[in-house]
């Protein structure tokens, strides 16, 4: 029996059967959490599950086009599939998916001289594990990048002279690294309704009853600036009244028109369908922009070797839209 791995670029990720692009890394596990029971006069005897079945799933990708994970930070559950396997005997693939998760972390991270990039973490309290390719654990579908329901999605490239950020003071002081957080959580419910054997079967039955978002959303968002001009705000004055400002991060596509993508010898690339893949002209990636950005913090740094900035850390809540 022949022993293969697994490279990257035969391996396809779906969430909520859109496959997604530009990812770096994913890191998916699962954890059964038990409880040793011990006897008198027998010591162990055996164990018993102390706990909720949950999954979780984590990945890096570069901002390529309009994100369609970041809508998921509402109460709608999601499902995804990392198919990584082409050369199953029999012609299947295999799968290692779930179809009842949340996202919990959110995160945009940009830097000079690098892509923009979002990381996302999910908790899955359904199905989680391994299947093969049409199995009820293959959440897979054919639209290669946007989310369901909305039209299909062009590359488009940002760099650091594609993204806006909107503090004060930022029109003379250099903004060198943004970056934004979203901590979303989540807690299931479970209720004591009895179970057929059909419920049970692969653990369809072990799916909460419910699970809920609290609120508000915490919003957090970091800048690094360097300074010329900039003035740092008095911590007293911070506690008595508060330091509330506009602050804005804005991810755009740093060229015009609408182009088709090349790969080194010239040829059109091509999407899975296959499509050529066309660069959509100028957009907005990603747009935040808060009026009650609280400065929650402020860290001064200098060495021999560099300039002087400041990290600036702001806070924001998200209520629920009623």
């Amino acid at each position: 029996m022949a022993k293969n791995a697994v490279p990257s670029y035969e391996q396809q990720f779906f969430v909520n059967g859109t496959g997604l692009s530009g990812i770096r890394d994913i890191s998916a596990g699962y954890t059964v959490p038990e409880e040793r029971v011990d006897a008198l006069g027998a010591g162990f005897v055996r164990n018993i599950y102390a706990g909720p079945l949950q999954g979780s799933m984590s990945f890096a990708r570069d901002i390529l086009y309009d994100d369609p994970i970041l809508r998921f930070t509402g109460e709608s559950p999601l499902s995804g599939t990392l198919i990584y396997d082409t050369e199953l005997d029999g012609g299947g693939e295999k799968v290692l998916g779930f179809n009842t998760g949340y996202l919990t972390d959110y995160r945009v991270n940009c830097n000079i001289g690098d892509v923009p990039t979002v990381d996302c973490s999910f908790v899955s309290f359904g199905r989680f594990g391994s299947g093969i390719r049409q199995g009820d654990l293959d959440c897979s579908g054919q639209a290669p990048y946007s989310a369901v329901n909305f039209q299909k999605e062009y590359f488009a490239f940002a760099n650091q002279g594609s993204i806006e950020c909107g503090l004060n003071q930022s029109g003379t002081n250099r903004v060198t690294q943004a970056a934004q957080s979203y901590a979303i959580q989540r807690e299931p419910v479970y209720d004591l309704s009895q179970k057929t054997a059909s419920d049970l079967t692969g653990g369809a039955g072990f799916v909460p009853a419910e699970v809920l978002t609290h609120y508000p959303i915490e919003v957090r968002t970091n800048f690094t600036v360097e300074v010329d001009d900039f003035e740092t705000a008095n911590i007293m004055d911070t506690i008595r009244s508060g330091h509330y400002e506009t602050i804005q991060l804005k991810i755009n596509k740093s060229l015009e028109g609408i182009m088709p993508l090349f790969d080194t010898v010239g040829d059109p690339l091509q999407d899975s369908v296959p499509e050529n893949l066309l660069d959509n002209g100028r957009r907005t990636l990603y747009n935040f922009r808060s009026v009650t950005g609280q400065l929650v913090s402020e860290n001064i740094n200098t060495s021999i070797d560099g300039v002087l900035s400041v990290n600036l850390g702001f806070v924001d809540f998200l209520n629920k839209e009623l």
